[in-house]
């Protein structure tokens, strides 16, 4: 098997040029925000309600300490805010400020573009096949994981 044919080398350079180009994305926008910010504010906006440490942690695949950091640091630059969840004391449901939603939102169409320069090439089909798989190698890792 050639080396460009093994999937961890494809996936890893899929992700890597993918990372450098959201970097670019948001040089280009002169976003405040780094590529690990701009995943979280994002996954943040389009979820439409308040998230808790924990969900952000599931969704973005990073321990709960990780994404405290995270967390602490856009609330630092005024993007997000928290406040107690009702039904948990304990908890925290942190949402956007209307800074971090326009940050998204100025950087929403060059995404969106970018997303769409993924898909070149491919019929619709074949883009869901491709995220099909992704998704199913994706649990089938964490599967095993659980198992050991």
């Amino acid at each position: 098997m050639k080396q460009s044919e093994r999937p961890g080398f494809l996936i890893s350079r899929l992700a890597y040029l993918f990372r450098l180009r959201v970097e670019d994305l948001l040089a280009n926008n002169d976003s405040e925000l780094s590529a690990e910010e701009s995943a979280l504010l994002m996954v943040l906006v389009e979820s439409g309600q308040p998230l808790r440490r924990g969900e952000f942690a599931e969704i973005m695949m990073r321990d709960k300490t990780t994404i405290t950091r995270q967390i602490d640091g856009l609330e630092a630059k005024g993007l997000v805010r928290r406040k107690r969840d009702p039904s948990d004391g304990r908890a925290f449901l942190i949402s956007p400020t209307p800074k971090g939603t326009r940050q998204v939102s100025k950087i929403l169409p060059d995404a969106e573009a970018l997303r769409q320069r993924l898909k070149q090439g491919l019929t619709p089909e074949e883009w869901a096949i491709g995220m099909k798989a992704m998704s199913q190698m994706k649990d089938n890792l964490m599967a095993s994981e659980s198992n050991e």
